[in-house]
């Protein structure tokens, strides 16, 4: 049902994007995560947050003047410091991007994330992360040049990340603050 309503989602906003004929621009990302699992259910002494890469490609479709659909398709490592509770994703944001002036921008929209990487260790107990995870994003950006580009982003997971079926009944959601440059081709 999720996967679904996030490809509806998505087509209707390529859809969208294309109908009013602009031309698009494309570029790519490269930054870091500091991101953390959010639960009551880890120990103090697994909550310190990761430091991570984001590395990802991106196109904006103009609407009108000030406003542009960006979706953007990039590799995330998260999860927190610990191994047993590191993973790496795709993900999947679409933004809603306001330009408030040619210098500054924010942009707001959902992130859907597919795993692609956890930390797996056959001889402990451990958790085990679900396949997808939803997030919400929020992000200010600063227009350095005309090509160049630097955002801050805050992700908010509104999914658990770990899987119930296993025999570790825990709970959580990420966090993830994102700061990144990029450069418009």
């Amino acid at each position: 049902m999720k996967k679904n309503l996030l490809w509806t989602l998505a087509i209707f906003l390529f859809a969208i994007a294309n109908s009013n004929g602009q031309e698009a621009v494309f570029g790519i990302r490269l930054g870091a995560n500091l991101s953390s699992i959010s639960s009551s259910d880890i120990p103090k002494d697994l909550e310190d947050s990761r430091l991570g890469v984001v590395v990802g490609f991106l196109a904006e479709y103009p609407l009108n003047e000030n406003w542009s659909l960006q979706p953007e398709f990039q590799y995330s490592s998260m999860g927190n410091d610990d191994e047993s509770l590191r993973v790496d994703y795709l993900q999947l944001p679409i933004f809603i991007k306001y330009n408030i002036s040619e210098l500054f921008n924010v942009h707001i929209g959902p992130q859907a994330s597919l795993k692609i990487w956890e930390w797996e260790d056959k001889t402990t107990s451990q958790a085990n992360f679900n396949t997808f995870n939803f997030s919400a994003v929020a992000g200010f950006g600063v227009n350095i040049t005309e090509n160049f580009f630097a955002d801050i982003r805050y992700a908010f997971g509104v999914t658990n990340i770990f899987d119930t079926t296993n025999s570790l009944d825990i709970e959580g959601n990420t966090r993830n603050i994102q700061l990144s440059v990029g450069y418009k081709l």
